[in-house]
Protein backbone atom coordinates (compact mmCIF):
# COMPACT_ATOMS: atom_id res chain seq x y z
CA UNK A 1 0.00 0.00 0.00
CA UNK A 2 1.37 3.20 -1.52
CA UNK A 3 1.57 6.84 0.49
CA UNK A 4 2.31 9.44 -1.58
CA UNK A 5 2.83 13.19 -1.01
CA UNK A 6 0.02 15.27 -1.51
CA UNK A 7 -2.07 11.56 -1.19
CA UNK A 8 -3.85 10.50 1.70
CA UNK A 9 -4.80 6.56 1.62
CA UNK A 10 -7.27 5.47 3.27
CA UNK A 11 -6.91 1.66 2.82
CA UNK A 12 -7.39 1.32 -0.60
CA UNK A 13 -9.54 4.31 -0.32
CA UNK A 14 -7.88 7.68 -1.74
CA UNK A 15 -7.99 11.64 -1.72
CA UNK A 16 -6.72 14.59 -3.46
CA UNK A 17 -4.62 16.78 -1.32
CA UNK A 18 -2.14 19.36 -1.78
CA UNK A 19 -1.49 20.15 -5.51
CA UNK A 20 -4.99 20.13 -6.17
CA UNK A 21 -6.17 22.49 -3.70
CA UNK A 22 -6.00 26.13 -3.63
CA UNK A 23 -4.72 28.53 -1.29
CA UNK A 24 -8.61 29.27 0.09
CA UNK A 25 -10.50 27.12 2.64
CA UNK A 26 -10.98 23.97 1.49
CA UNK A 27 -14.87 23.50 0.04
CA UNK A 28 -15.84 19.72 0.87
CA UNK A 29 -18.03 17.80 -1.59
CA UNK A 30 -17.34 21.16 -4.22
CA UNK A 31 -17.52 20.56 -7.82
CA UNK A 32 -13.51 19.69 -9.14
CA UNK A 33 -12.16 19.66 -12.63
CA UNK A 34 -8.91 18.67 -14.02
CA UNK A 35 -8.19 20.80 -16.74
CA UNK A 36 -5.09 20.41 -18.98
CA UNK A 37 -4.83 21.29 -22.63
CA UNK A 38 -8.65 21.35 -24.21
CA UNK A 39 -9.64 18.28 -21.51
CA UNK A 40 -11.51 18.10 -18.24
CA UNK A 41 -11.89 15.81 -15.95
CA UNK A 42 -14.94 16.50 -13.28
CA UNK A 43 -14.52 14.63 -10.08
CA UNK A 44 -18.03 15.44 -9.19
CA UNK A 45 -19.78 13.75 -11.83
CA UNK A 46 -17.00 11.15 -12.93
CA UNK A 47 -17.24 12.26 -16.50
CA UNK A 48 -14.64 13.95 -19.47
CA UNK A 49 -15.16 16.35 -21.42
CA UNK A 50 -12.90 17.80 -24.27
CA UNK A 51 -13.70 22.07 -25.29
CA UNK A 52 -16.95 21.33 -23.38
CA UNK A 53 -18.37 18.30 -24.97
CA UNK A 54 -18.84 14.81 -23.08
CA UNK A 55 -15.88 12.38 -23.89
CA UNK A 56 -17.46 8.75 -23.08
CA UNK A 57 -14.97 7.13 -20.52
CA UNK A 58 -15.74 3.79 -18.66
CA UNK A 59 -15.96 3.85 -14.63
CA UNK A 60 -12.50 1.87 -14.71
CA UNK A 61 -10.86 3.65 -17.69
CA UNK A 62 -11.74 7.34 -15.48
CA UNK A 63 -10.51 6.10 -12.11
CA UNK A 64 -7.13 4.89 -13.96
CA UNK A 65 -6.39 8.43 -15.26
CA UNK A 66 -7.33 10.30 -12.61
CA UNK A 67 -4.66 8.07 -10.50
CA UNK A 68 -1.72 8.64 -13.16
CA UNK A 69 -2.81 12.10 -13.19
CA UNK A 70 -2.52 12.34 -9.03
CA UNK A 71 1.13 10.80 -9.48
CA UNK A 72 1.96 12.41 -12.35
CA UNK A 73 5.64 13.06 -10.65
CA UNK A 74 6.40 9.58 -11.36
CA UNK A 75 6.25 6.53 -13.00
CA UNK A 76 3.21 4.08 -12.01
CA UNK A 77 4.67 0.07 -11.98
CA UNK A 78 1.83 -2.31 -13.24
CA UNK A 79 1.21 -3.87 -10.17
CA UNK A 80 0.11 -0.78 -8.57
CA UNK A 81 -2.53 0.44 -10.68
CA UNK A 82 -3.35 -3.39 -10.84
CA UNK A 83 -3.48 -3.03 -6.66
CA UNK A 84 -4.98 0.79 -6.55
CA UNK A 85 -7.88 0.57 -9.44
CA UNK A 86 -9.25 -3.01 -9.02
CA UNK A 87 -8.77 -2.67 -5.33
CA UNK A 88 -6.33 -5.96 -5.35
CA UNK A 89 -8.00 -7.90 -7.20
CA UNK A 90 -6.22 -10.46 -9.59
CA UNK A 91 -6.95 -9.12 -13.07
CA UNK A 92 -4.87 -10.14 -16.18
CA UNK A 93 -1.75 -7.89 -18.10
CA UNK A 94 -3.97 -7.67 -20.54
CA UNK A 95 -7.07 -6.50 -18.73
CA UNK A 96 -4.95 -3.37 -17.39
CA UNK A 97 -3.56 -2.91 -21.35
CA UNK A 98 -6.94 -2.44 -22.50
CA UNK A 99 -7.53 0.46 -20.23
CA UNK A 100 -4.76 1.90 -20.49
CA UNK A 101 -5.63 1.95 -24.36
CA UNK A 102 -9.28 3.43 -24.05
CA UNK A 103 -7.99 6.22 -22.09
CA UNK A 104 -5.67 6.95 -24.28
CA UNK A 105 -8.88 6.53 -27.22
CA UNK A 106 -10.53 9.14 -24.77
CA UNK A 107 -7.83 11.67 -25.17
CA UNK A 108 -7.02 10.92 -29.01
CA UNK A 109 -3.93 9.81 -27.82
CA UNK A 110 -2.20 6.20 -28.43
CA UNK A 111 0.98 3.72 -27.68
CA UNK A 112 2.99 5.88 -30.67
CA UNK A 113 2.39 9.13 -29.90
CA UNK A 114 2.26 9.24 -26.57
CA UNK A 115 0.74 12.91 -25.89
CA UNK A 116 -0.51 11.99 -22.16
CA UNK A 117 0.22 8.95 -21.44
CA UNK A 118 3.40 7.76 -21.73
CA UNK A 119 4.59 3.65 -21.43
CA UNK A 120 8.00 3.44 -19.73
CA UNK A 121 9.09 -0.17 -20.96
CA UNK A 122 9.42 -2.24 -18.05
CA UNK A 123 8.81 0.12 -15.37
CA UNK A 124 5.28 1.23 -16.20
CA UNK A 125 2.92 4.66 -16.93
CA UNK A 126 3.06 7.99 -16.21
CA UNK A 127 0.97 11.10 -17.22
CA UNK A 128 3.09 13.38 -19.25
CA UNK A 129 0.27 16.28 -20.19
CA UNK A 130 0.72 19.24 -18.72
CA UNK A 131 -1.89 20.47 -16.08
CA UNK A 132 -3.25 23.87 -16.34
CA UNK A 133 -5.77 24.45 -13.38
CA UNK A 134 -7.79 22.77 -10.78
CA UNK A 135 -10.83 23.98 -9.11
CA UNK A 136 -10.49 23.41 -5.07
CA UNK A 137 -11.97 21.16 -3.44
CA UNK A 138 -10.72 17.59 -1.34
CA UNK A 139 -12.65 15.10 -3.11
CA UNK A 140 -12.31 11.19 -0.76
CA UNK A 141 -13.09 7.77 -2.81
CA UNK A 142 -13.26 8.97 -6.38
CA UNK A 143 -14.00 5.09 -7.71
CA UNK A 144 -17.46 4.77 -9.48
CA UNK A 145 -19.29 2.00 -8.83
CA UNK A 146 -22.72 3.04 -10.04
CA UNK A 147 -22.76 1.30 -13.34
CA UNK A 148 -20.59 -1.70 -12.14
CA UNK A 149 -21.15 -3.30 -8.69
CA UNK A 150 -18.36 -5.31 -8.77
CA UNK A 151 -16.56 -2.06 -8.29
CA UNK A 152 -17.64 -1.05 -4.94
CA UNK A 153 -14.66 -0.38 -2.85
CA UNK A 154 -17.27 -0.02 0.50
CA UNK A 155 -19.87 -2.04 -0.54
CA UNK A 156 -23.70 -0.58 -0.07
CA UNK A 157 -24.02 3.20 -1.16
CA UNK A 158 -27.05 4.62 -0.11
CA UNK A 159 -29.21 7.48 1.56
CA UNK A 160 -30.93 4.72 3.82
CA UNK A 161 -30.53 3.12 7.25
CA UNK A 162 -27.99 0.16 6.20
CA UNK A 163 -27.55 -2.88 8.32
CA UNK A 164 -26.55 -6.50 8.56
CA UNK A 165 -27.60 -9.64 10.53
CA UNK A 166 -24.22 -11.55 10.68
CA UNK A 167 -25.14 -15.17 11.52
CA UNK A 168 -25.84 -16.10 14.44
CA UNK A 169 -23.85 -18.62 16.54
CA UNK A 170 -25.39 -21.88 17.98
CA UNK A 171 -23.71 -22.86 21.37
CA UNK A 172 -24.98 -26.41 21.08
CA UNK A 173 -23.87 -29.04 19.12
CA UNK A 174 -27.35 -29.67 17.81
CA UNK A 175 -28.01 -29.95 13.87
CA UNK A 176 -31.44 -28.37 15.45
CA UNK A 177 -30.46 -26.24 16.82
CA UNK A 178 -28.34 -24.79 14.47
CA UNK A 179 -31.19 -24.57 12.15
CA UNK A 180 -33.00 -22.61 14.18
CA UNK A 181 -30.37 -20.25 14.55
CA UNK A 182 -30.26 -20.05 11.09
CA UNK A 183 -33.87 -19.28 10.62
CA UNK A 184 -33.25 -16.49 13.49
CA UNK A 185 -30.90 -14.45 11.20
CA UNK A 186 -32.98 -14.84 8.01
CA UNK A 187 -35.75 -13.98 9.44
CA UNK A 188 -34.72 -11.09 11.31
CA UNK A 189 -33.22 -10.31 7.67
CA UNK A 190 -36.12 -10.48 6.02
CA UNK A 191 -38.23 -8.58 8.63
CA UNK A 192 -35.97 -5.74 8.63
CA UNK A 193 -35.76 -5.25 5.03
CA UNK A 194 -39.25 -4.45 4.75
CA UNK A 195 -39.26 -1.68 7.26
CA UNK A 196 -39.43 1.54 4.86
CA UNK A 197 -36.07 3.45 5.07
CA UNK A 198 -33.71 0.42 5.50
CA UNK A 199 -31.08 -1.57 3.36
CA UNK A 200 -29.72 -5.19 4.23
CA UNK A 201 -27.16 -7.18 3.28
CA UNK A 202 -28.48 -10.28 1.89
CA UNK A 203 -27.81 -13.32 4.08
CA UNK A 204 -26.12 -15.17 1.35
CA UNK A 205 -22.72 -12.50 1.72
CA UNK A 206 -23.33 -12.59 4.92
CA UNK A 207 -22.34 -16.25 5.09
CA UNK A 208 -18.92 -15.59 4.11
CA UNK A 209 -18.15 -13.92 7.98
CA UNK A 210 -19.22 -17.44 9.52
CA UNK A 211 -17.20 -18.85 12.00
CA UNK A 212 -14.69 -15.76 11.71
CA UNK A 213 -13.44 -13.48 14.68
CA UNK A 214 -15.31 -10.53 14.08
CA UNK A 215 -14.32 -7.05 13.86
CA UNK A 216 -16.79 -4.61 13.89
CA UNK A 217 -15.40 -1.75 12.00
CA UNK A 218 -13.81 -3.82 9.16
CA UNK A 219 -17.01 -5.40 8.49
CA UNK A 220 -18.48 -1.88 8.36
CA UNK A 221 -15.67 -0.71 5.73
CA UNK A 222 -16.61 -4.06 3.37
CA UNK A 223 -20.08 -3.71 3.24
CA UNK A 224 -20.63 0.01 3.84
CA UNK A 225 -23.17 -0.28 6.76
CA UNK A 226 -23.61 1.34 9.49
CA UNK A 227 -25.18 -1.00 11.84
CA UNK A 228 -24.11 -4.80 12.90
CA UNK A 229 -26.41 -7.36 14.66
CA UNK A 230 -24.65 -9.99 16.49
CA UNK A 231 -26.95 -13.00 18.18
CA UNK A 232 -26.12 -16.54 19.77
CA UNK A 233 -28.58 -18.96 20.46
CA UNK A 234 -28.05 -21.59 23.22
CA UNK A 235 -30.55 -24.24 24.43
CA UNK A 236 -30.69 -24.75 28.25
CA UNK A 237 -32.88 -27.13 29.31
CA UNK A 238 -35.30 -27.34 26.63
CA UNK A 239 -35.90 -23.78 26.26
CA UNK A 240 -34.35 -21.46 23.96
CA UNK A 241 -32.41 -18.47 24.98
CA UNK A 242 -30.90 -15.95 22.51
CA UNK A 243 -29.27 -12.77 23.08
CA UNK A 244 -27.96 -10.41 20.90
CA UNK A 245 -26.73 -6.77 20.48
CA UNK A 246 -26.44 -3.78 18.51
CA UNK A 247 -23.11 -2.17 17.12
CA UNK A 248 -22.32 1.23 15.01
CA UNK A 249 -20.16 0.37 13.18
CA UNK A 250 -18.21 3.93 12.44
CA UNK A 251 -16.84 3.59 16.20
CA UNK A 252 -17.28 0.10 17.16
CA UNK A 253 -20.03 1.48 19.74
CA UNK A 254 -22.26 -0.90 21.44
CA UNK A 255 -26.18 0.38 20.85
CA UNK A 256 -27.70 -1.49 23.48
CA UNK A 257 -27.75 -5.74 23.64
CA UNK A 258 -30.86 -7.74 25.29
CA UNK A 259 -31.60 -11.58 25.28
CA UNK A 260 -34.59 -13.48 25.53
CA UNK A 261 -35.73 -17.06 26.41
CA UNK A 262 -38.96 -18.62 24.66
CA UNK A 263 -40.35 -21.84 23.56
CA UNK A 264 -39.85 -23.08 19.59
CA UNK A 265 -43.19 -22.31 19.08
CA UNK A 266 -42.80 -18.05 20.41
CA UNK A 267 -40.14 -17.42 18.10
CA UNK A 268 -42.18 -15.71 15.76
CA UNK A 269 -42.94 -13.39 18.23
CA UNK A 270 -39.67 -13.32 19.85
CA UNK A 271 -38.38 -11.82 16.36
CA UNK A 272 -40.41 -9.54 15.83
CA UNK A 273 -39.52 -7.96 19.13
CA UNK A 274 -36.33 -8.01 17.99
CA UNK A 275 -36.38 -6.20 15.07
CA UNK A 276 -38.56 -3.63 16.28
CA UNK A 277 -36.21 -3.21 19.20
CA UNK A 278 -33.51 -2.58 16.06
CA UNK A 279 -35.80 -0.17 14.67
CA UNK A 280 -36.51 1.90 17.82
CA UNK A 281 -33.00 2.05 18.74
CA UNK A 282 -31.44 3.20 14.97
CA UNK A 283 -34.49 5.00 13.47
CA UNK A 284 -36.90 6.38 16.36
CA UNK A 285 -38.96 8.27 14.12
CA UNK A 286 -39.54 4.46 11.96
CA UNK A 287 -43.24 3.67 12.83
CA UNK A 288 -42.66 0.10 14.18
CA UNK A 289 -46.21 -0.66 13.02
CA UNK A 290 -44.89 -1.01 9.63
CA UNK A 291 -42.96 -4.10 10.49
CA UNK A 292 -44.37 -7.05 9.03
CA UNK A 293 -44.40 -10.10 10.76
CA UNK A 294 -43.53 -13.50 9.09
CA UNK A 295 -45.02 -16.30 9.19
CA UNK A 296 -43.25 -19.20 11.21
CA UNK A 297 -41.18 -21.32 8.25
CA UNK A 298 -42.01 -24.55 7.73
CA UNK A 299 -39.70 -27.14 9.71
CA UNK A 300 -37.82 -29.17 7.13
CA UNK A 301 -36.33 -33.01 7.77
CA UNK A 302 -32.86 -31.89 9.21
CA UNK A 303 -31.26 -34.98 6.45
CA UNK A 304 -33.06 -32.87 3.83
CA UNK A 305 -32.03 -29.68 4.37
CA UNK A 306 -28.38 -30.84 4.77
CA UNK A 307 -29.16 -32.53 1.10
CA UNK A 308 -30.13 -28.95 -0.05
CA UNK A 309 -27.80 -26.72 1.12
CA UNK A 310 -25.00 -29.34 -0.31
CA UNK A 311 -26.94 -28.81 -3.45
CA UNK A 312 -25.92 -25.17 -3.10
CA UNK A 313 -22.92 -25.40 -2.12
CA UNK A 314 -21.94 -27.76 -5.44
CA UNK A 315 -22.22 -25.35 -7.75
CA UNK A 316 -20.33 -22.57 -5.77
CA UNK A 317 -17.42 -25.07 -5.47
CA UNK A 318 -17.64 -27.06 -8.62
CA UNK A 319 -18.56 -23.99 -10.86
CA UNK A 320 -20.80 -24.76 -13.51
CA UNK A 321 -20.42 -27.80 -15.34
CA UNK A 322 -22.44 -31.08 -16.75
CA UNK A 323 -20.96 -33.13 -13.70
CA UNK A 324 -22.17 -30.13 -10.91
CA UNK A 325 -24.97 -29.56 -12.10
CA UNK A 326 -26.37 -32.95 -12.36
CA UNK A 327 -24.96 -33.76 -9.13
CA UNK A 328 -27.02 -30.48 -7.13
CA UNK A 329 -30.02 -32.00 -9.10
CA UNK A 330 -29.63 -35.54 -7.85
CA UNK A 331 -29.37 -34.11 -4.66
CA UNK A 332 -32.44 -32.27 -4.36
CA UNK A 333 -34.40 -35.16 -5.77
CA UNK A 334 -32.77 -36.95 -2.32
CA UNK A 335 -33.87 -34.15 -0.09
CA UNK A 336 -37.57 -34.13 -1.84
CA UNK A 337 -37.39 -38.42 -1.42
CA UNK A 338 -37.04 -37.63 2.40
CA UNK A 339 -38.94 -34.56 2.99
CA UNK A 340 -41.87 -34.00 0.15
CA UNK A 341 -42.57 -30.72 1.65
CA UNK A 342 -40.28 -29.04 1.67
CA UNK A 343 -40.62 -26.53 -0.38
CA UNK A 344 -37.06 -24.96 -0.95
CA UNK A 345 -36.13 -27.88 -2.59
CA UNK A 346 -39.05 -27.76 -5.14
CA UNK A 347 -37.89 -24.89 -6.14
CA UNK A 348 -33.94 -24.75 -6.40
CA UNK A 349 -34.67 -27.87 -8.24
CA UNK A 350 -36.86 -26.07 -10.88
CA UNK A 351 -34.54 -23.68 -11.00
CA UNK A 352 -31.21 -25.98 -11.39
CA UNK A 353 -32.80 -28.08 -14.19
CA UNK A 354 -33.67 -24.91 -15.63
CA UNK A 355 -31.14 -23.13 -15.77
CA UNK A 356 -29.13 -26.30 -17.13
CA UNK A 357 -31.40 -26.75 -19.78
CA UNK A 358 -30.26 -23.52 -20.84
CA UNK A 359 -27.20 -23.88 -20.99
CA UNK A 360 -27.04 -27.54 -22.19
CA UNK A 361 -25.76 -28.23 -18.68
CA UNK A 362 -28.38 -30.78 -18.28
CA UNK A 363 -29.39 -33.21 -20.74
CA UNK A 364 -32.09 -34.89 -19.86
CA UNK A 365 -34.87 -35.40 -22.28
CA UNK A 366 -37.77 -34.17 -19.62
CA UNK A 367 -35.70 -31.56 -17.74
CA UNK A 368 -37.82 -29.08 -18.34
CA UNK A 369 -41.13 -30.47 -17.54
CA UNK A 370 -39.96 -31.80 -14.46
CA UNK A 371 -38.23 -28.66 -13.85
CA UNK A 372 -42.14 -26.47 -14.60
CA UNK A 373 -44.21 -29.39 -12.08
CA UNK A 374 -41.21 -28.23 -9.64
CA UNK A 375 -41.96 -24.75 -9.71
CA UNK A 376 -45.50 -25.07 -9.39
CA UNK A 377 -45.18 -27.73 -6.67
CA UNK A 378 -42.85 -25.36 -4.70
CA UNK A 379 -45.58 -22.50 -4.80
CA UNK A 380 -48.47 -24.55 -3.72
CA UNK A 381 -46.58 -25.23 -0.67
CA UNK A 382 -45.53 -22.00 -0.04
CA UNK A 383 -46.23 -19.06 -1.76
CA UNK A 384 -45.36 -16.95 0.66
CA UNK A 385 -41.15 -17.64 0.99
CA UNK A 386 -39.75 -15.04 -0.89
CA UNK A 387 -36.80 -17.79 -1.74
CA UNK A 388 -39.39 -20.67 -2.79
CA UNK A 389 -40.89 -17.49 -5.41
CA UNK A 390 -37.65 -16.34 -6.71
CA UNK A 391 -36.12 -19.70 -7.41
CA UNK A 392 -39.09 -20.81 -9.13
CA UNK A 393 -40.05 -17.57 -11.04
CA UNK A 394 -36.40 -17.69 -12.46
CA UNK A 395 -36.98 -21.22 -13.20
CA UNK A 396 -40.59 -20.44 -15.11
CA UNK A 397 -39.10 -17.62 -16.72
CA UNK A 398 -36.06 -19.78 -18.05
CA UNK A 399 -38.96 -22.59 -19.11
CA UNK A 400 -40.79 -19.99 -21.73
CA UNK A 401 -43.23 -19.00 -19.03
CA UNK A 402 -42.40 -15.03 -18.59
CA UNK A 403 -45.29 -13.33 -17.83
CA UNK A 404 -46.37 -15.96 -14.81
CA UNK A 405 -42.11 -16.06 -13.66
CA UNK A 406 -42.34 -12.20 -13.74
CA UNK A 407 -45.26 -12.38 -11.86
CA UNK A 408 -43.41 -14.85 -9.13
CA UNK A 409 -40.26 -12.73 -8.88
CA UNK A 410 -42.25 -8.95 -8.37
CA UNK A 411 -44.04 -11.21 -4.95
CA UNK A 412 -40.78 -12.22 -3.84
CA UNK A 413 -39.01 -9.13 -4.26
CA UNK A 414 -41.60 -7.34 -2.44
CA UNK A 415 -42.27 -10.06 0.60
CA UNK A 416 -37.89 -9.44 0.83
CA UNK A 417 -36.47 -6.42 -1.03
CA UNK A 418 -33.07 -7.82 0.15
CA UNK A 419 -33.98 -11.12 -1.80
CA UNK A 420 -30.40 -10.43 -4.03
CA UNK A 421 -31.50 -13.86 -6.35
CA UNK A 422 -34.87 -12.39 -6.88
CA UNK A 423 -33.76 -9.30 -7.77
CA UNK A 424 -31.08 -10.25 -9.96
CA UNK A 425 -33.54 -13.01 -11.62
CA UNK A 426 -36.22 -10.07 -12.08
CA UNK A 427 -33.84 -7.95 -13.98
CA UNK A 428 -32.81 -10.67 -16.39
CA UNK A 429 -36.33 -11.12 -16.94
CA UNK A 430 -37.29 -7.81 -17.75
CA UNK A 431 -34.62 -7.62 -20.30
CA UNK A 432 -35.39 -10.80 -21.61
CA UNK A 433 -38.74 -8.86 -22.05
CA UNK A 434 -37.54 -5.97 -24.03
CA UNK A 435 -37.38 -3.62 -20.61
CA UNK A 436 -33.86 -1.95 -20.08
CA UNK A 437 -35.24 -1.26 -16.35
CA UNK A 438 -34.21 -4.52 -15.25
CA UNK A 439 -30.51 -3.56 -15.62
CA UNK A 440 -30.73 -1.09 -12.55
CA UNK A 441 -32.43 -4.12 -10.91
CA UNK A 442 -29.65 -6.36 -11.47
CA UNK A 443 -27.14 -3.40 -10.17
CA UNK A 444 -29.33 -3.45 -7.17
CA UNK A 445 -29.56 -6.78 -6.86
CA UNK A 446 -25.57 -6.95 -6.99
CA UNK A 447 -24.64 -4.45 -4.71
CA UNK A 448 -26.88 -6.47 -2.08
CA UNK A 449 -24.75 -9.29 -2.05
CA UNK A 450 -21.64 -7.85 -2.64
CA UNK A 451 -20.24 -11.47 -1.93
CA UNK A 452 -22.65 -13.48 -3.35
CA UNK A 453 -20.81 -16.96 -4.94
CA UNK A 454 -23.53 -15.79 -7.53
CA UNK A 455 -21.91 -12.88 -8.71
CA UNK A 456 -20.38 -14.24 -11.44
CA UNK A 457 -23.56 -15.48 -12.92
CA UNK A 458 -25.37 -11.92 -12.33
CA UNK A 459 -22.59 -10.44 -14.03
CA UNK A 460 -23.02 -12.36 -16.86
CA UNK A 461 -26.83 -11.39 -17.22
CA UNK A 462 -26.06 -8.11 -16.13
CA UNK A 463 -23.19 -8.12 -19.15
CA UNK A 464 -25.24 -9.61 -21.12
CA UNK A 465 -28.44 -7.31 -20.76
CA UNK A 466 -26.21 -4.03 -21.71
CA UNK A 467 -24.80 -5.76 -24.72
CA UNK A 468 -28.47 -6.36 -26.00
CA UNK A 469 -28.97 -2.59 -25.06
CA UNK A 470 -26.04 -1.82 -27.27
CA UNK A 471 -24.00 -0.38 -24.25
CA UNK A 472 -20.74 -2.33 -25.42
CA UNK A 473 -18.03 -0.48 -23.21
CA UNK A 474 -20.24 -1.06 -20.27
CA UNK A 475 -20.85 -4.93 -21.32
CA UNK A 476 -17.22 -5.45 -21.61
CA UNK A 477 -16.25 -4.14 -18.72
CA UNK A 478 -19.10 -6.22 -16.57
CA UNK A 479 -18.15 -9.19 -18.27
CA UNK A 480 -14.44 -8.80 -17.39
CA UNK A 481 -14.91 -8.65 -13.91
CA UNK A 482 -17.22 -11.16 -13.92
CA UNK A 483 -14.31 -13.08 -15.35
CA UNK A 484 -12.21 -12.08 -12.73
CA UNK A 485 -14.78 -12.90 -9.80
CA UNK A 486 -15.10 -16.74 -10.57
CA UNK A 487 -12.58 -18.77 -12.15
CA UNK A 488 -14.73 -21.69 -12.56
CA UNK A 489 -18.17 -20.37 -14.74
CA UNK A 490 -17.96 -19.84 -18.37
CA UNK A 491 -20.59 -18.22 -19.51
CA UNK A 492 -19.37 -14.57 -18.70
CA UNK A 493 -16.58 -15.98 -20.83
CA UNK A 494 -18.78 -16.07 -23.83
CA UNK A 495 -19.87 -12.70 -23.17
CA UNK A 496 -17.09 -11.47 -23.01
CA UNK A 497 -15.87 -13.02 -26.23
CA UNK A 498 -19.06 -11.32 -28.01
CA UNK A 499 -18.19 -7.69 -26.55
CA UNK A 500 -14.52 -7.71 -27.94
CA UNK A 501 -15.58 -9.05 -30.84
CA UNK A 502 -18.12 -6.17 -31.35
CA UNK A 503 -15.69 -3.35 -30.11
CA UNK A 504 -13.03 -4.49 -32.60
CA UNK A 505 -10.92 -6.53 -30.49
CA UNK A 506 -10.81 -10.20 -32.01
CA UNK A 507 -7.52 -11.52 -30.30
CA UNK A 508 -8.90 -10.35 -26.57
CA UNK A 509 -12.31 -12.56 -28.28
CA UNK A 510 -10.05 -15.25 -28.96
CA UNK A 511 -8.25 -15.12 -25.61
CA UNK A 512 -12.13 -14.93 -23.72
CA UNK A 513 -13.22 -18.36 -25.71
CA UNK A 514 -10.00 -20.23 -25.16
CA UNK A 515 -10.70 -19.10 -21.29
CA UNK A 516 -14.11 -20.75 -22.04
CA UNK A 517 -13.40 -23.85 -23.09
CA UNK A 518 -10.84 -24.32 -20.27
CA UNK A 519 -14.12 -24.69 -18.03
CA UNK A 520 -16.39 -26.63 -20.27
CA UNK A 521 -14.10 -28.06 -22.96
CA UNK A 522 -17.14 -29.42 -25.39
CA UNK A 523 -18.20 -25.49 -25.86
CA UNK A 524 -20.17 -25.00 -29.32
CA UNK A 525 -21.70 -21.79 -31.16
CA UNK A 526 -25.30 -22.77 -29.11
CA UNK A 527 -23.36 -21.73 -26.30
CA UNK A 528 -23.03 -18.50 -27.91
CA UNK A 529 -27.23 -18.13 -29.13
CA UNK A 530 -27.96 -16.46 -25.57
CA UNK A 531 -26.10 -12.96 -26.19
CA UNK A 532 -25.30 -12.72 -29.94
CA UNK A 533 -27.21 -12.72 -33.38
CA UNK A 534 -26.85 -15.00 -36.25
CA UNK A 535 -25.12 -12.37 -37.97
CA UNK A 536 -22.74 -12.00 -35.07
CA UNK A 537 -22.24 -15.80 -34.85
CA UNK A 538 -21.79 -16.20 -38.16
CA UNK A 539 -18.78 -13.06 -38.21
CA UNK A 540 -17.11 -15.15 -35.06
CA UNK A 541 -17.23 -18.59 -37.70
CA UNK A 542 -15.81 -16.80 -40.43
CA UNK A 543 -13.12 -15.32 -38.66
CA UNK A 544 -12.59 -18.95 -37.39
CA UNK A 545 -12.88 -18.07 -33.79
CA UNK A 546 -16.05 -20.59 -33.51
CA UNK A 547 -16.49 -23.77 -35.43
CA UNK A 548 -19.34 -23.81 -37.51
Amino acid sequence: MVTEPGGRRLGRRWSFSGDFVGTGAVRQNAAMQIRFDEYALDLANFALSHRGEPRPIEPQVFNLLLYLIKHRDRVIGRDELMDEIWSGKIVSDSTLSSCIKQARQALDDDARKQQYIATLNRRGYRFVGEVSAADEVQVESPSIDASNPFRSEAGVKTDKTSIAILPFNCRSNREEDEWLAEVVAEDLSSTLAQVPGFWVISQSTMQVYRGRTIDVSAIGRELGVQYLVEGNLLNVGGRYRISFQLMETLDNALLWADRHEFREGDLPTIENEIAARIVASIEPAINRAELVQLAQRRRANLSAWQLYRQSHAILAQKGWTEESFQLSADLLREAINRDADMACAHAYLSLVLALGDVFGLITEPKAMEEAQAAAETAVGLDAQDSSVLGFAGCALVDIGKLERGISLLRKAVRINPSNAQALAALGASLLKAGNPEGIALIQRGMRISPRDHRLAAWGTLLSGGLLACGRLDEALAIARDSCDYDDKVYAPRIVLAVASWLTGEPAAAREAIADARRIRPNLSVNDFRQFASTEVLQGMVEARLLGA
